[in-house]
């Protein structure tokens, strides 16, 4: 399976997976509850919650976040 990344650009709720990257751009707030299966990048100023499952590491390019689900790398 080929890696696809995303970004998400609007506050709101993740369910899904993704293969690749995820980044959450810079003044938005989201609770990822899906799967990552690559790197969670958040950029300046943004929030995430991760509630689903990163399998990658986190990126924190100098926003929030809070973790209580699962961080594998």
């Amino acid at each position: 399976m080929q890696a696809v990344d995303l970004t998400l650009t609007e506050d709101g709720r993740f369910r899904g997976i993704v293969t690749g990257t995820l980044t959450i751009a810079a003044g938005c707030a989201v609770d990822m509850a899906g799967m990552v299966d690559g790197a969670l990048v958040v950029e300046p100023d943004a929030a995430v919650l991760v509630s689903g499952m990163v399998n990658g590491g986190i990126v924190d390019r100098g926003g929030r976040v809070v973790v209580t689900g699962m961080v594998n790398g």
